[in-house]
C-alpha cells in the first residue's frame, strides 16, 4: 500500500509538471516552424510565406520557450531529484513516472 501511494504521489506530481511542459512543447513546435521569420523574409517563397503575425509573435514565443523551459527543468529537478534525495527515498518512483509529464500535451494534441 505504501509503495502504491508513493507511485501515485509521484505520478500526480509529474502530471502537474506536465501543464507547463505542454506550454514548453507548444512553444518549441511553434518556434521550430516559424522562429526563423524576420522582416527580410516577407514575400520570399522559399521561407514558408512568413507573415507579420509570425514575425511579431516570434519574440513572445522565444520568451515563452525559455521561461517555460526554466520552470519545467526547475520543477523536475526539485520534485524528482532533490526532494526524494533529501527524504532518503529512491529516485525510481519519480523517474518511472516522469514520462507522465507529457500526458497533458498529448491530450491537448488529441483534442485539437
Amino acid at each position: 500500500m505504501n509503495q502504491a501511494r508513493r507511485l501515485l504521489t509521484s505520478l500526480s506530481v509529474n502530471l502537474l509538471i506536465g501543464i507547463p511542459t505542454a506550454a514548453l512543447v507548444a512553444c518549441v513546435r511553434w518556434y521550430a516552424e516559424y522562429g526563423h521569420c524576420s522582416y527580410d523574409d516577407l514575400g520570399r517563397p522559399d521561407l514558408d510565406q512568413c507573415t507579420y503575425d509570425q514575425i511579431e509573435s516570434s519574440g513572445f514565443a522565444l520568451f515563452g520557450l525559455v521561461a517555460s523551459a526554466l520552470v519545467v527543468v526547475s520543477l523536475v529537478v526539485l520534485f524528482d531529484v532533490v526532494k526524494p534525495l533529501r527524504a532518503g527515498h529512491p529516485l525510481t518512483h519519480r523517474l518511472l513516472t516522469l514520462p507522465a509529464a507529457l500526458l497533458p500535451y498529448a491530450l491537448l494534441m488529441s483534442a485539437a
